[in-house]
């Protein structure tokens, strides 16, 4: 594998054995590898070792990176993401570990690293699930980790023996991949809002657009069905609290918004599942408005959705789409959809929260 991902002042990039000098010059620091769990290496010979098995792993799953400072070119540290091994049955899960050199720390540049890393982890590598830890002592490395958005799971005590024997607790966090697409649309500006507080004629431009474009507006809750906008807002604010058969779901429809696009797609939360949503709608349905569609703004929607779902104490969620629809499965597979079964030419995902 040939990767390169780069950053303002940083590049990750595949290992080479040129890079030794460099690698030995941080490894051998004492206040390094001990922070990290591991012996600081001892001569050129043990970084050579190591480097070579890095440089010719074929292991995909198995990702080492070096971190280069763009300006030196030199290598100052590297990243991993490799496979858990508190969790090696769950599908698409990766562990993230990083490390480096005592002279660049205090200047943001790991976690300028582990950004990138983390996007090629849910952007490239399509993980459900990225997880990461740090010892009790590594405060640097729990603001790292605090700052790129990761969840706190608790600390494990005696969670890793270290190269000397000593035993020590492990803090340990993760991301979901619905997490990471809900963080990232806050950072472009993304919200979902709920009709009643979006910009009425915005919003009945989105609706005509809709309705000119498909022949069946998704999800079903945006189309006004030949009603006024009055009506049809009354109607989408009572199936928050009733709904009006027993096969339908209380449910929130909510619109996309951002300031640069304006309202930009619409997506309706089912509060629980019915018998007939169980087998054919889910719990969320969503669409982008035509106009903006191909901009990659579908994640976004997904990952605020379940968001919501997360808020209304929803464990998982099911999400469907036809099974002609490539673009809506690759969106709701980036958010962490496993598929289920196919019924009726429909794909039942389902997504844990």
């Amino acid at each position: 594998m040939n990767i390169a991902l780069e950053t303002g002042r940083i590049r990750l990039r595949t290992w080479h054995m040129e890079d030794l000098q460099d690698f030995y010059d941080y490894a051998k620091d004492p206040d390094v590898g001990p922070w990290a769990g591991w012996e600081p290496h001892g001569s050129i010979e043990d970084s050579r070792k190591i480097l070579s098995r890095w440089v010719n792993n074929t292991d995909e799953n198995d990702i080492k990176l070096a971190v280069e400072n763009k300006e030196s070119g030199r290598v100052i540290g590297s990243i991993g993401i490799e496979p858990d091994g508190s969790r090696p049955d769950v599908k698409g899960c990766r562990n993230l570990g990083y490390v480096l050199g005592k002279d660049y720390w205090g200047q943001g540049l790991m976690t300028e690293a582990v950004r990138a890393a983390i996007d090629y982890a849910f952007r490239a590598l399509k993980l459900r699930l990225l997880t990461v830890n740090h010892y009790t002592i590594n405060q640097r490395s729990r603001r790292v980790i605090e700052k790129s958005g990761f969840t706190y799971e608790g600390t494990l005590r005696s969670g890793s023996v270290i190269y000397n024997g000593e035993e020590r607790d492990l803090c340990c966090y993760s991301m979901r991949a619905w997490e990471y697409w809900a963080m990232r649309a806050k950072e472009a500006g993304f919200s979902l809002e709920l009709p009643e507080n979006t910009d009425r004629i915005e919003l009945e431009n989105m609706q005509r657009e809709f309705i000119e474009v498909d022949k069946d507006v998704t999800p079903f809750g945006l189309d006004p069905k030949d009603m006024s906008f009055e009506r049809w807002l009354e109607r989408s604010i009572a199936w928050r609290f009733v709904v009006p058969k027993p096969t339908y779901a209380k449910s929130t429809l909510y619109i996309l918004n951002s300031q640069h696009t304006g309202p930009t797609g619409a997506l309706d939360l089912r509060h629980y599942l019915t018998e007939r949503l169980l087998n054919g709608g889910g719990n969320i349905g969503y669409g982008i408005r035509p106009s903006q569609r191909g901009n990659g703004f579908a994640p976004y929607m997904l990952g605020l959705g379940i968001e919501k779902a997360k808020e209304r104490n929803i464990s998982k969620v099911l999400v469907c789409c036809d099974d002609n629809n490539p673009g809506s499965a690759h969106t709701i597979g980036d958010c962490g959809g496993e598929l289920e079964n196919l019924i009726d030419g429909l794909q039942r995902y389902w997504i844990t929260i």
